[in-house]
């Protein structure tokens, strides 16, 4: 039966500069992705929210006329 190769986990500093370089990268990218999609600056988020208020605005007049209209009858 042959035994199966065990490796150990290197030491070596340099891997272990590299893999918090890489972890830091990616906490970097996601804390900048999260903070430019909720920016206020965001142009896309500006015209969702417009787009939003203003279909919230058509909802209420019409809300509204339906309301007149049953207090008609």
């Amino acid at each position: 039966m042959s035994s199966v190769p065990f490796y150990d986990f290197p030491s070596s500093p340099l891997l272990i500069i590299g893999a918090l370089g890489i972890v830091v990268a990616l906490a970097v990218f996601f804390l900048a992705y999260q903070k430019y999609f909720n920016s206020p600056f965001n142009k896309e988020l500006q015209k969702k929210k417009k787009s939003l208020l203003k279909e919230k605005q058509e909802l209420n007049e019409r809300l509204q006329k339906i309301e007149q209209d049953l207090k008609n009858l």
